[in-house]
């Protein structure tokens, strides 16, 4: 067993100063291997021909995973817990103890004892101290102590001393009061509400933004299919051109004109998927889907279809709603709360320190420690009672004061001023939801009526009585209107969506609740 631990011992002697290198370049050869398959499956997700199908609730959840902006909000509040309990560290007690060894020898200067004299003396006491929420510092000690000298008219020699003692000190003016010595606790449970509003509000808008990069992606998936649409529309009147060309009915003109039609929606159809791939992009992107190895690269097949739900609003309860759940306004108002604690503790700086001081103890002195412990009595008292006065010279606490009391009229400028663009925030989110509800009924309106005109035109042409030129114009309506429906239900939608988050009902509308 001895050989086996020498072997170890120099191994570890000839080669530990390598060892932190080696451990240092293994870990990077892992990180490079990790990287390395990573590569190899995105390489190989981009080889594949695979569907993603998700809904509006998927996309949420892919949005709010992994999100970096949000982890890094919320590790916030939990930074600001330990502010709490560093400032709450002010009130908790403090043991101490200590022991101290003497020795002393020196020449006497009795001439009754003449020679050396030598003393030895032991210390020992332990103790408690703390302060109240009051500003009251308390030390509470037992303080004991072991005296031998070589002086021989000394009785008993050695001898030990025992005294329990409590000390209080208790200020009158300047850091007296609840609230004085509490500030910091309190600003720091302030700061904590503020970063977990902080938090919420970020989340709100991370759905918010997928929600609409959802319904965005949609609106590009129909735009392209309107054009793809409007593409066979021209190319089945192309055919019926050409058709009739053969026949003499229609000249080249009109012909020619199918044509170059058909080639412009060709164009267009080119346009619509490069907007629709982009959209499928900005999708991957806001629910963290690019940085999967194995659907970055997937067709994403949406669930959900835009949907016209009249949602009623109302200005006043929307203002309502908005003032009660808006995270900035929350938070706007918890700051001045902590300002006016600021301001309170600068104004108790002004006054001058006046401090009651008062201690009591009981002593005891016995032959041995057991002894001294035993004539611990209150007929043996150490008592002190004073009081003690200092008074700052110079302004700079008047500074700070006066800096406290402009920094929150700052404050409050800021926040009337929230208040006024909340308002007109909120006026005009609920002035556009109504607006874009009547825009999808007229849009909805005008897309059955071109429609319905569009059929009709089409009779008439197999007539005669429509040229080929107002036939590609009736299609051309006729497209424009379903795309203006498609557009109005959308611009609907992320409008809702826009409100929500005016209001700060983003997640109580998506049924989310955040962890406390």
């Amino acid at each position: 067993m001895r050989k086996l631990l020498n072997i170890l011992l120099i191994n570890t002697l000839i080669f530990g100063p390598f060892l932190p290198a080696f451990a240092a370049d293994k870990k990077s050869a892992d990180e490079e291997k990790t990287r390395e398959i990573e590569k190899a499956l995105f390489m190989a997700a981009g080889a594949q021909d695979r569907v993603l199908r998700i809904g509006l609730v998927d996309c949420i959840a892919y949005a709010l995973k992994n999100n970096s902006e949000i982890l890094i909000k919320r590790i916030e509040p939990k930074i600001k817990e330990d502010d709490v309990r560093i400032a709450k560290a002010d009130f908790e007690p403090t043991f101490s103890a200590d022991y101290t060894l003497r020795d002393n020898t020196k020449a006497s200067t009795s001439t009754l004892y003449p020679g050396t004299s030598k003393t030895r003396d032991i210390d020992f006491n332990i103790g408690a101290s703390g302060k109240l929420i009051t500003g009251t510092e308390y030390d509470i000690d037992f303080l004991n102590e072991r005296y031998k000298s070589s002086v021989s008219t000394q009785s008993p020699n050695p001898y030990y001393t025992t005294e329990p003692k409590i000390t209080i000190t208790q200020p009158l003016f300047r850091n007296f009061g609840i609230l004085v010595n509490k500030a910091d606790i309190i600003v720091a449970q302030n700061n904590r509400l503020q970063s977990s509003a902080s938090f919420k509000d970020t989340v709100m808008d991370t759905i918010s933004k997928s929600k609409t990069a959802y319904y965005n992606y949609i609106f590009y998936l129909e735009s392209y299919a309107i054009a793809k649409l409007s593409l066979e529309r021209a190319q089945h009147l192309l055919e019926i051109n050409r058709a009739r060309y053969q026949k003499g009915l229609v000249s080249s003109v009109d012909l020619l004109e199918t044509e170059a039609a058909a080639a412009q929606r060709e164009k267009a159809v080119l346009a619509a998927e490069t907007q629709m791939k982009k959209a499928e992009d900005d999708l991957k992107l806001i629910t963290n889907l690019v940085d999967d190895p194995e659907v970055w690269n997937a067709k994403i097949e949406l669930i959900d279809k835009p949907e016209f739900k009249v949602e009623e609003v109302d200005l006043l309860q929307s203002l309502k709603s908005a003032f009660e759940y808006r995270p900035d306004y929350y938070s706007a108002k918890i700051d001045l709360k902590s300002r006016d604690i600021k301001i309170a503790t600068s104004k108790n700086a002004l006054l001058p320190t006046v401090d009651l001081i008062g201690s009591f103890g009981l002593n005891g002195l016995g032959k041995d420690y057991q002894d001294a412990l035993e004539k611990v009595d209150s007929d043996y008292t150490d008592w002190s009672v004073g009081v003690k006065f200092s008074l700052p010279w110079g302004s700079g606490d008047r500074a700070k004061y006066d800096q406290k009391k402009l920094e929150k009229a700052q404050a409050l400028l800021s926040f009337r001023r929230l208040e006024q663009n909340i308002i007109l925030e909120i006026r005009d989110k609920v002035r556009l939801v109504k607006t874009q509800k009547q825009q999808v009924d007229v849009a909805k309106l005008s897309k059955e009526k071109e429609t319905q005109n569009y059929e009709a035109q089409k009779e008439r042409y197999a007539a005669g009585q429509v040229s080929t030129h107002d036939m590609l114009d009736y299609q051309d309506k006729l497209s424009q209107a379903e795309l203006d429906y498609v557009k109005s239900l959308i611009d609907y939608n992320v409008t809702l969506i826009n409100l929500d988050k005016s209001q700060g009902l983003t997640l109580a509308k998506n049924d989310i609740k955040l962890e406390e």
